[in-house]
C-alpha cells in the first residue's frame, strides 16, 4: 500500500493520464468520422482502424497490447515470490513471437488478397465449415474473456493498493473500466492503438528509469549475497518439477499468435512495413520489460527485508514505496511506475474489450441481420462490447485466486486452436485435415483442459509437474491422427465431379470446388466476401511465392524450439543443499554465483540471447512490402485469384456477405487488359473490352502493372459495365 505521503503525486499523474487518454480518444473519434466520410465502411473504420496504422502507431499498439498487466505487476510479484524461476517468461516470449511473426506473414498476405477482417475469417475462408469456425470462435472468445477477467482481477489489486483502498471494495475497478468501455466506443480501435501507445511509453519510461534508480540507492544483483539473502532458496537449483513445468510454460507461448486482439493488429497495420516495425520493437522489448520484472522483485526481497516489510499483499508497490521513499527524482520515478502499471493494464483489458467486441459482432450478431448497414452493426458491437465488460467484471471481481490462475486457464485454452490455424496455413496434399477432425479434436481438448485443471492440478497438491494446456495440445494432435485416419479409410468417398448430386451441396458452393466437400449444406457458410474460389492450400502457397518464410523451413523451426528448450536449466535439484531448521547452506558450502545471480540462472540468461539473435534476423529478413515483379507481370500477366486488394477496396463492406464490388471491377479490368494483350485468360472467356485498348504496346504492359499493384484508380463509369471474371482455383 502506498503511504499518504507518497499518493500526492498520484493524485496528479492519474488525472493528467486520463485527460491525455481521453483527448486520444476524442482524436481517435474525429479521424474515425473523417474515415468514414471518405468513404470508409464503419466496421473496417471501428474494428481496424481503416487498416492504416503507421509503424509508430503499430508499434504502440502491438507493445502495449502483448506486454500487459502481468509484465509491470505480475513479473515482479511473481519474482518476490519465486526467484530466478520467473525468468521463465523470458524463453517463452520468444516463443510468442516466433509464433506472431512467423504466422502473420501469412495472415497477413491472405488477409490483403481475401480481405479477412476477424480472427476467425482465415478459418472460415480456408475450411468453409461452420462447425470448425464456430469451434474456433468459442474458443477464442472464451480464451479472451478469461484474459480480460485477469485484467480486471488485476486492475483491482493494483489501483486498490495504491490507493490504500480496502481490497474486497469493487466500485474502483467498475468505474476504471467504464473509462475504458467509454474511450473503445468513441474511436474504436484507432482509439485503443494511440491510447496502447501512450500507454506503452509511459511503461517503458518506468522500465528504463526504474532499475537505474534501484542501483544507485539500494544496489543491484551484483550486491546480492547468498549467505545473507532473505530467500536463499532462491539460490538452489531448480526442482525437477520445475524444471518441467518451466519448459511447458515455454510451449504455451507458441498458442499468442491466435489471440484475436494480436491478430487484429496484423490486419490493421497500413502495410508490411509498419507490421515488420512492430515486430522489430516486441523482439527486443522482453529484454527491457520482463527481464526488467525479474530483476525488481528478486532484488525487492532484499529492499523489503531490509525495510522491515514482511509478506506485502502486493510486493510490487510495496517495492516502489520504498523507492518513492528515497526522495526526490526516485519519488517522480515511482509515480510514473505505479502510473505505467495502471497503463499496462488498461492498455491490454481496451485491447482484449474491442477484440472480443469484433468476433461475436462479426461472426455472430452479424449473420443474424445479414442486410443490416456496417454502421448499424458497429453500434450493436458497442453493445457487445459493454456485455463483455459487465462479464469480466463479474468474473474478475469474484475470481478470489489471484491473476496466475487465470493466466495459466487462459493460456491453456488459447492453444487449442493451434492446430486448426497450422494445418490451415502450412498444410495441403496428403496432409490435409478434415474441418470437422479438427474441430471435433479442438473442443474434446478443451473440455479436457477445464477438467484436468480445476479437478486434478489445482485441487490436488502433490499433483504432477504436466501443463493442462501442453498435454491437452498432445490429445488434440492425437486425437486429429486418429480421426482423420478414421475418416480417411471408413467414411471418405472418391469424388465424382461427374455427379454433383452425391455431395450435399448446392451449385454456388460445388463451382468453388470445396475443401472437403462430402458435408452437408448447413456446414457451408457464405463466402461471397471473400472472393469467387476456394482458398486452398496451393493458392496459399502461389500467393507467398517470393516471399522468406522462416516456418516452411523445418530445419529453422526444430532449431529454434531447440534453442528456446536447453534455456530450460537442466540441473540436479536442490543443490546446494539447505538446511530446513537453520535456513543456512549446509556445510557451509555457499552456490556458485557470477556477479551475484547463482550460475544455472547466468546461464538461462545466455543462452536466451540465441533465440532472440534469431528472432532478430528474422524480423530483419522482412520484406517492407510483398514481392511483385512488374516485368513478370507485364510480360505473362497475374493470376487474378492472388492479386492484392486496396486499402479503399477492402475498407468497402455494405453487408455481412455481398461480393467486394470495386475489388471486382479492378480485377475485370486486369482481365480485359490481359485479354487486349493477347495474354493468358480463363478457359471459355476471350471478351475484349475496347474501352481499355491503347496505340501504344508499352502502355498497355504499364496499365496492366499499374492496374495489377492498384495504382491506377478504376473508371468506374467503364468498369461497372465490364463482366466480373469467374475463374477456378489453380
Amino acid at each position: 500500500m502506498v503511504s499518504a505521503e507518497n499518493r500526492t503525486g498520484l493524485y496528479v499523474s492519474i488525472p493528467v493520464y486520463f485527460v491525455v487518454l481521453g483527448l486520444s480518444a476524442l482524436w481517435a473519434y474525429k479521424r474515425l468520422e473523417k474515415m468514414t466520410t471518405a468513404g470508409t465502411d464503419h466496421l473496417s473504420g471501428h474494428y481496424l482502424g481503416g487498416r492504416a496504422f503507421g509503424p509508430l502507431l503499430t508499434a504502440g499498439t502491438v507493445f502495449a497490447s502483448l506486454f500487459s498487466g502481468y509484465t509491470v505487476v505480475g513479473i515482479p510479484n511473481e519474482a518476490y515470490r519465486s526467484g530466478f524461476y520467473s525468468f521463465r517468461w523470458m524463453p517463452a516470449t520468444a516463443m510468442i513471437l516466433l509464433g506472431y511473426i512467423c504466422t502473420g506473414l501469412r495472415l497477413r498476405k491472405a488477409s490483403m488478397v481475401r480481405n479477412h477482417q476477424t480472427s476467425a475469417d482465415f478459418i472460415t475462408d480456408r475450411f468453409q465449415s461452420q462447425f470448425l469456425r464456430y469451434s474456433i470462435v468459442l474458443i477464442q472468445v472464451v480464451g479472451t474473456l478469461i484474459y480480460l477477467s485477469a485484467q480486471v482481477n488485476a486492475l483491482k489489486s493494483t489501483f486498490n493498493s495504491m490507493f490504500g483502498v480496502e481490497a474486497d471494495t469493487n466500485w474502483t475497478v467498475i468505474l476504471l473500466m467504464t473509462i475504458i468501455l467509454m474511450l473503445e466506443w468513441m474511436g474504436g480501435l484507432s482509439s485503443v492503438a494511440l491510447t496502447d501507445s501512450i500507454q506503452g511509453f509511459v511503461m517503458m519510461l518506468s522500465f528504463v528509469l526504474l532499475p537505474i534508480i534501484i542501483k544507485n540507492h539500494f544496489g543491484g544483483w551484483t550486491e546480492l549475497d547468498p549467505s545473507t539473502y532473505p530467500r536463499p532458496d532462491f539460490y538452489q537449483t531448480p526442482t525437477r518439477d520445475e524444471q518441467w513445468r518451466q519448459w511447458q510454460f515455454y510451449l504455451l507461448g507458441f498458442s499468442f499468435f491466435t489471440l484475436p486482439h494480436l491478430m487484429q493488429r496484423v490486419y490493421a497495420a497500413r502495410d508490411l512495413k509498419s507490421l515488420r516495425f512492430g515486430w522489430a520493437v516486441l523482439t527486443v522489448s522482453p529484454w527491457v520489460a520482463m527481464f526488467i520484472g525479474v530483476f525488481l522483485g528478486t532484488v525487492g526481497v532484499q529492499i523489503l527485508s531490509d525495510a522491515g516489510v514482511e509478506d506485502p499483499a502486493n510486493p510490487f508497490t510495496a517495492i516502489i514505496e520504498e523507492v518513492m521513499n528515497v526522495g526526490g527524482f526516485a519519488k517522480g520515478v515511482g509515480v510514473i511506475s505505479l502510473t505505467a502499471s495502471l497503463a499496462a493494464i488498461m492498455s491490454t483489458a481496451d485491447s482484449l474489450i474491442i477484440a472480443a467486441s469484433q468476433l461475436i459482432t462479426v461472426e455472430i450478431v452479424y449473420p443474424l441481420r445479414p442486410n443490416a448497414s456496417p454502421m448499424l452493426v458497429a453500434w450493436r458491437g458497442r453493445g457487445v462490447s459493454l456485455l463483455t465488460t459487465a462479464f469480466a467484471l463479474i468474473i474478475g471481481i469474484t475470481w478470489k485466486d489471484g491473476v496466475g490462475d487465470l493466466a495459466a486457464i487462459n493460456f491453456a485454452i488459447t492453444i487449442m486452436a493451434v492446430p486448426s490455424f497450422v494445418v490451415g496455413l502450412y498444410m495441403s496434399g496428403k496432409w490435409d485435415v478434415h474441418p470437422w477432425v479438427l474441430a471435433i479434436a479442438s473442443l474434446v481438448s478443451m473440455t479436457y483442459v477445464f477438467i484436468v485443471y480445476f479437478m486434478y492440478i489445482k485441487t490436488h497438491s502433490d499433483a504432477k509437474p504436466i501443463d493442462a494446456g501442453v498435454t491437452g495440445l498432445a490429445l488434440n494432435l492425437f486425437l486429429i491422427v486418429v480421426l482423420e485416419t478414421g475418416y480417411r479409410f471408413l467414411l471418405q468417398k472418391p469424388q465424382d465431379n461427374t455427379n454433383p448430386k452425391e455431395h450435399k451441396i448446392n451449385s454456388e458452393q460445388k463451382r468453388r470446388e470445396l475443401n472437403a466437400p462430402d458435408r452437408p449444406a448447413w456446414d457451408v457458410p457464405k463466402l461471397e466476401r471473400f472472393g469467387e474460389t476456394t482458398l486452398s492450400p496451393r493458392l496459399l502457397n502461389k500467393m507467398m511465392a517470393g516471399t522468406n518464410e522462416p516456418f516452411r523451413n523445418v530445419w529453422y523451426t526444430l532449431f529454434f524450439f531447440f534453442a528456446v528448450s536447453i534455456v530450460t536449466p537442466l540441473v540436479a535439484e536442490n543443490e546446494p543443499w539447505l538446511d530446513a531448521e537453520t535456513g543456512e547452506f549446509a556445510g557451509g558450502v555457499l552456490p556458485a554465483t557470477y556477479n551475484g545471480l547463482p550460475w544455472w540462472f547466468f546461464k538461462q540468461i545466455l543462452l536466451s540471447i540465441v533465440p532472440y539473435i534469431i528472432l532478430i534476423v528474422t524480423v530483419w529478413r522482412v520484406p517492407s512490402q510483398f514481392p511483385s515483379d512488374e516485368r513478370e507481370i507485364q510480360k505473362n500477366g497475374v493470376d487474378l485469384d492472388i492479386v492484392e486488394m486496396t486499402p479503399s477496396e477492402m475498407n468497402r463492406r455494405s453487408s455481412y456477405d455481398e461480393s467486394n464490388a470495386l475489388f471486382q471491377r479492378r480485377r475485370s479490368s486486369i482481365h480485359s487488359q490481359m485479354v487486349a494483350m493477347g495474354l493468358t485468360v480463363p478457359e471459355g472467356d476471350s471478351s475484349e473490352d475496347s474501352s481499355l485498348l491503347v496505340n501504344d504496346p508499352g502502355e498497355k504492359e504499364l496499365r496492366l502493372s499499374a492496374l495489377v499493384l492498384g495504382k491506377t484508380p478504376i473508371d468506374e463509369s467503364i468498369a461497372t459495365d465490364t463482366p466480373v471474371v469467374e475463374e477456378s482455383a489453380p
